[in-house]
């Protein structure tokens, strides 16, 4: 199931990355970008799941970035790390997996596909997230 999960993530940051470039995000080109994937239907689903719930807050998500980036707009990002964050903040925020994980997974994609200081720069942002989350619930990081 990890593995599965792992590639979802992976295709969810791709199509956003895809949409960046194209700036075509309908459903037929979602579905073109899937289709030629060549990924677990497994995979394929939960993707789709990313990337709506991704659509269906994206202000909000986008927000959150920027609050916890000042010194980097969003589109001063690299468009793998301002896809790897919107993926994983999708997965923190809907709980279809531990803040934590999402976390870590994010880094290890931004690993490898990101540049040398990718990795870093996506921890520093989503812990700061992470606490801001912990933070309005109530508890402690």
């Amino acid at each position: 199931m990890s593995a599965d999960r792992r590639a979802a993530r992976v295709l969810a940051m791709q199509a956003l990355c895809q949409w960046d470039v194209q700036k075509d995000q309908s459903a037929a080109a979602l579905e073109d970008f899937l289709g030629h994937a060549e990924a677990e239907p497994v995979a394929s689903s939960y993707a789709r799941e990313l990337i709506s719930g991704f659509w269906n807050q994206k202000e909000g998500i986008d927000a959150r970035l920027s609050a916890a980036s000042p010194k980097w707009d969003l589109e001063r990002m690299s468009s793998v790390e301002r896809n790897v964050l919107r993926v994983a903040v999708v997965e923190m925020l809907g709980g279809a997996a531990p803040p934590r994980v999402a976390l870590d997974e994010a880094i290890e994609i931004a690993k490898e596909y990101g540049g040398a200081d990718s990795p870093r720069f996506v921890n520093g942002v989503l812990d700061h997230i992470y606490r801001q989350m912990t933070a309005e619930a109530g508890r402690t990081a």
